[in-house]
């Protein structure tokens, strides 16, 4: 990302998370003062060293959104934010993987965005001329509606809100039916999260389920070593949960 364009960046990121200038100036060490200065344009009131912990701070790292931290954003009307962050972040070039949504009533719409390795929490408020269209601004590859209502979903770190945004998911690729549940795979596959895929093979239908999966996968092009390698590790988390249920 040029150095031009960081300072845009920083104060698009600064009002998705609702915070003031003083806020940011306390938490990074940065006089309110030089802070407003540069994000209008003067890059020589601050030093490299705290744009750069600047932007750390605001979830960029690297150009890229942090993959550490759950970021928690919130637009309202025509999602200007939303937008800006998007050109900024080429969107376009290197979209989300997966939007997350629901249609509980209400004001506010919660959504979750699986963004390379970042997960967002997006509030959305419409205006009077109603809700933007999400996925058409952030170009996300693949758009799951969810039975309920994700405001319900746990903050308290990234990998809880993950876990259960992608349990659900895989319940309903499994509702669905089974290019559903074959695109769940791969994307698990990919994106390794394979350890975490699971199956109810309790019944002979969560066998017929996993084996027209597994046969597709191959198909699809899913090499066989990767397909046992997922298999092992699933079995060893088995294994290791009836040790401990002993």
């Amino acid at each position: 990302m040029s150095p031009d364009r960081i300072p845009q960046l920083a104060s698009t990121l600064l009002r998705l998370r609702g915070q003031t200038l003083s806020a940011v100036a306390q938490a990074t060490g940065i006089r309110t003062a030089n802070l407003s200065v540069w994000l209008r344009g003067k890059p020589q009131v601050i030093s490299a060293a705290r744009v750069t912990a600047l932007t750390h701070h605001l979830g960029i790292e690297g150009g890229q959104l942090r993959g550490d931290v759950l970021h928690q954003w919130a637009d309202c009307g025509q999602l200007d934010l939303l937008r800006a962050m998007c050109t900024l972040l080429e969107a376009k070039d290197s979209p989300p993987t997966w939007l997350f949504q629901d249609e509980q009533p209400g004001l506010t719409k919660t959504r979750f965005l699986q963004w390379g390795g970042a997960w967002i929490r997006l509030a959305v408020t419409p205006d009077t001329s109603g809700l933007a269209d999400v996925a058409g601004i952030t170009h996300a590859q693949r758009v799951v509606t969810l039975p309920c209502a994700l405001a319900g979903i746990s903050t308290d770190s990234v990998q809880l809100a993950s876990n259960a945004l992608l349990e659900l998911a895989q319940q309903v690729a499994m509702d669905v039916g089974d290019d559903e549940l074959l695109d769940g795979l791969l994307y698990r596959l990919n994106e390794g999260h394979a350890a975490e895929l699971a199956f109810n093979t309790a019944n002979p239908a969560g066998w017929v389920q996993l084996e027209r999966a597994l046969r597709s996968a191959l198909s699809a092009g899913v090499s066989p070593a990767e397909l046992a390698k997922w298999i092992a590790s699933h079995q060893d988390a088995l294994n290791s949960a009836c040790g401990r249920n002993r």
